[in-house]
């Protein structure tokens, strides 16, 4: 199939999707490399897609967090230490305040 999405400046990309492979998975074929090189995504950056309340498909970028010192892990630190707790979390989520969350697998 293929996905129509539009980015924050509101210039279109259309990638085709397949579902495919063992296991079986969601792949991003045509379009998808055209797209990394202009936004020029690099290892751990995240694509967000998005259905507006028009029905519209959107995306946008998340880049990942740069290496200072060799580790990003004390900068990581303290931008969420003030979120430590889930009665933290759930008063942010609740004011609907802007947070982020790291997930970092082993």
């Amino acid at each position: 199939q293929e996905l129509v999405a539009k980015d924050l400046h509101g210039t279109e990309w259309r990638f085709r999707h397949i579902y495919r492979g063992q296991p079986r998975r969601h792949l991003l074929t045509t379009g998808w490399s055209a797209f990394v090189n202009k936004k020029k995504l690099v290892s751990r950056d995240a694509v967000l897609f998005l259905r507006g309340d028009n029905g519209e498909l959107r995306l946008g970028v998340r880049r990942a967090a740069q290496l200072k010192n060799g580790s990003a892990f004390p900068a990581l630190y303290n931008q969420c230490s003030n979120l430590g707790s889930l009665p933290n979390v759930a008063h942010v989520v609740a004011t609907k305040s802007v947070f982020h969350i790291y997930y970092n697998p082993r």
